[in-house]
């Protein structure tokens, strides 16, 4: 998945750093579960502009190396539950 993970100073969220050479700020609450770290992305690295602050920070799901966007937490629980209920 990634790097390098490290928490921000001040307890003020996570950094990022995937072995695709990106990186991504997110704020404090992000989570870390079995298939990647979920949170609210406010930054990323441009190598050639430095780095990008977001206005409106956007929830993503990095796993594996990759970047997409996620659904809410309360979502992807409910819907991982209902899935374990299903195959039972």
């Amino acid at each position: 998945m990634s790097g390098v993970s490290e928490p921000l100073p001040h307890d003020m969220g996570l950094r990022v750093e995937l072995d695709t050479n990106e990186t991504y700020y997110l704020k404090s609450g992000w989570a870390e579960r079995c298939d990647g770290i979920y949170g609210l992305a406010c930054g990323y690295v441009d190598y050639v502009e430095g780095i990008t602050w977001l206005k409106d920070p956007a929830r993503i799901a990095i796993t594996n190396s990759h970047v997409k966007p996620a659904v809410p937490f309360d979502d992807h629980d409910t819907k991982t539950t209902k899935k374990n209920e299903d195959v039972k």
